[in-house]
């Protein structure tokens, strides 16, 4: 049976005392395709393991890490569009789709154990599409009512990017971010501190073909994270992506003192973060 175990204590420790180097990670962080397939260190693994079980904010949402998988569990031919070569660990993100917020728990939770990954000089890439569901399913055990959402290679990527993630790369816009202004209309000299951190944050978050669905708005002293849109996409949502930028939301915060809990929204409103000095 899968481990159920969830302690939000435990959790909230975690990405407090990582959040220091979490933030490190975050502009360093690339996504990438093609691995040297060399195993990591047994020792790191536990580390990583050791964080996805006990980094779980969220009932309903969970990371696994897959050591030695059995089978090939990304799609695609060798040198096609999307395609994860030479990868010898995996990462998987499983919610339980019966819950009200599954994509949103489980694009904050699994980006915990990217940017632990990240921490640790692996390299990882949140995999929506490309993946066989029916072959994640022979190396992970899941409960009634889960499904997954989402997988990562982990493990060492080749020295150059390929000919592939290069195209990849230039076809996302990886390096085009969207200016803070347009991520958070409205945002001036009176915004505090932290919130402007916390969008700073967010912006340099991984998101599908990096199209940056997440947009934020002060209210009444918290942020709002919210989708650019109604629109949906059915196999990487833009929730999943703003539960992602959630994580760098708080780990934005964090880094300018403050504290703070989400509460869970619905509409195009995706959650709210309330903030308090740390004593």
């Amino acid at each position: 049976m899968p481990e159920t175990t969830k302690d939000p204590t435990a959790a909230s420790a975690i990405l407090e005392d990582r959040a220091p180097e979490w933030l490190a990670a975050v502009a360093p962080r690339l996504s990438r395709r093609a691995f040297d397939g060399r195993p990591v260190d047994g020792g790191l693994l536990d580390t990583i393991d050791e964080c996805c079980r006990l980094f779980r904010p969220y009932a309903d949402a969970r990371a696994v890490l897959v050591r030695a998988p059995e089978v090939e569990v990304f799609t695609g031919i060798v040198g096609s569009y999307g395609k994860v070569t030479g990868s010898p660990h995996l990462l998987v993100f499983i919610a339980d789709e019966r819950g009200s917020f599954p994509d949103q728990h489980i694009g904050f939770t699994g980006e915990g154990a990217i940017l632990e990954a990240t921490r640790l000089g692996l390299d990882t890439c949140w995999i929506g599409g490309f993946f066989s569901a029916e072959k994640v399913r022979r190396v992970v055990d899941l409960a009634e009512g889960e499904r997954v959402y989402s997988v990562s290679p982990l493990g060492y990527a080749s020295q150059s990017p390929s000919t592939i993630e290069k195209a990849m790369r230039g076809m996302a816009g990886a390096k085009k971010r969207k200016c803070v202004e347009e991520l958070a209309p409205g945002i001036d000299g009176t915004w505090p501190q932290w919130a402007v951190a916390a969008v700073e944050t967010a912006r340099l978050a991984p998101s599908a073909v990096n199209r940056q669905p997440w947009r934020f708005r002060l209210e009444d002293g918290g942020l709002v994270v919210a989708q650019d849109s109604a629109f949906e996409t059915p196999k990487v949502t833009k929730r999943l992506d703003c539960g992602i930028a959630m994580l760098h939301v708080e780990i934005g915060a964090l880094a300018s003192g403050m504290l703070g809990a989400w509460t869970d929204l619905t509409g195009t409103d995706v959650a709210r973060y309330d903030v308090e000095a740390i004593s």
